[in-house]
């Protein structure tokens, strides 16, 4: 186990992490005897794409890695949570191309849908940055985000929150990705979640994505459709949340510790 932090009170906030959850589009109507190969086929391209896009360290000796079934869980040094944005995610897609290119009209294809959020990792690997991750894949945005990308014939969705696009995009820390490159809108979980985001979609313009008011605490009036995606300006201050009405400086991301 990597111990992060020496012991002492759990309320002290313990390291900042890059989170990254990945999850395949309709594993689970597999057929059961294919599910392994289905798997080993995605895994072998993710230890390319990550050694591809700087990351074959990380990918082999991660500071955490939690198999969900039809995907993984990975926490990696903040400072290389950039790559996790970009290449990975044009790497990996490229890959599943290539793949899908290739494969038998009896073997499905594979797209995926991911996740890439930061914030205080205790050694516990519990908590709400382990949780807000997991919801931020499986929202409506990042579902909508992938039913576009078959639409479009690409195969990955990337979704951001709003901490991972300030500190990581928004900070100009990606080399090809820019914040026209990504879709401004709210993830919803049913009635449990609910937080702005960034949705990305390979090889598609970020107009096509659909999006919902990601501030609706604001009072803005009702949309019918897709908003058009903000300048990076169009935006609370820098490091300010809106949440369930509460308005605060929580987090300033110029604050946090690159290391």
């Amino acid at each position: 186990m990597h111990r992060t932090t020496a012991p002492g009170d759990p309320r002290d906030i313990p390291d900042y992490r890059a989170l990254f959850v990945l999850d395949m589009k309709g594993y689970s109507v597999v057929d059961s005897w294919r599910m392994a190969n289905h798997w080993e086929d995605l895994e072998s391209m993710l230890t390319t794409a990550f050694a591809q896009s700087g990351l074959e360290f990380e990918w082999r000796y991660p500071l955490y890695r939690d198999p969900t079934g039809d995907g993984l869980i990975l926490a990696l040094p903040l400072a290389r949570a950039r790559l996790l944005v970009d290449p990975l995610a044009e790497n990996l897609h490229r890959l599943l191309a290539g793949h899908d290119r290739e494969r038998l009209a009896s073997v499905a294809p594979i797209r995926v849908r991911m996740s890439v959020h930061v914030g205080p990792l205790p050694d516990s690997h519990r908590g709400d940055p382990i949780n807000d991750l997991c919801r931020f894949v499986n929202s409506d945005a990042a579902r909508d985000a992938v039913e576009v990308a078959e639409e479009r014939g690409a195969f990955v969705a990337l979704v951001l929150s709003h901490e991972a696009f300030q500190v990581i995009v928004r900070a100009g820390r990606t080399e090809r990705l820019r914040a026209e490159d990504f879709r401004f809108t709210r993830a919803v979980v049913e009635k449990k979640f609910a937080e702005p985001a960034w949705v990305h979609v390979p090889t598609v313009n970020a107009e096509l994505l659909k999006a919902t008011d990601p501030w609706p605490e604001l009072g803005a009036a009702p949309t019918e459709g897709p908003l058009p995606t903000p300048h990076p300006s169009v935006r609370p201050a820098v490091g300010q949340r809106i949440f369930n009405g509460v308005k605060g400086y929580v987090e300033q991301a110029g604050d946090i510790t690159i290391n």
